[in-house]
């Protein structure tokens, strides 16, 4: 696993997963890369987070156990914050307001996820 290109030192990423085993190992390996992650474990902490403090990116599950993340997309979308997708479920399942925004399938390369995450902190956008 290689890490980002660009320094990840104090950039801020907002963890959206509701799997406490995967929601570990996207801390660690982010944290590995220098990244400070807040996880979120439902779209009702998501939502409490982002009213709490800013962030460079945010990873998001799609199907949470308090519903689907697309309410946490839309105001990162609002906020500019730029975001991506790591979920089981089918691209197709994403609304048309958020197609646009990069979808990363689980299970995913770790290195794969780790670029869209980079890319996202260096160009602002997710796409």
């Amino acid at each position: 696993m290689s890490p980002p290109v660009s320094s990840s030192t104090s950039k801020v990423i907002l963890v959206v997963e509701d799997e406490i085993e995967l929601s570990r190992l996207f801390i660690e390996v982010l944290s590995g890369a220098g990244y400070t992650v807040i996880p979120a474990y439902s779209v009702t902490d998501a939502l409490f987070a982002l009213a709490d403090q800013p962030f460079d990116a945010a990873i998001l599950d799609v199907e949470l156990r308090d519903g689907a993340v697309f309410p946490v997309a839309d105001r990162l979308a609002r906020l500019g914050t730029p975001y991506l997708f790591a979920s089981a479920v089918y691209l197709q399942a994403i609304p048309s307001a958020h197609k646009g925004i990069p979808f990363v399938s689980k299970p995913f390369e770790i290195d794969q996820l780790l670029s869209h995450v980079d890319r996202a902190i260096r160009t602002g956008k997710a796409a």
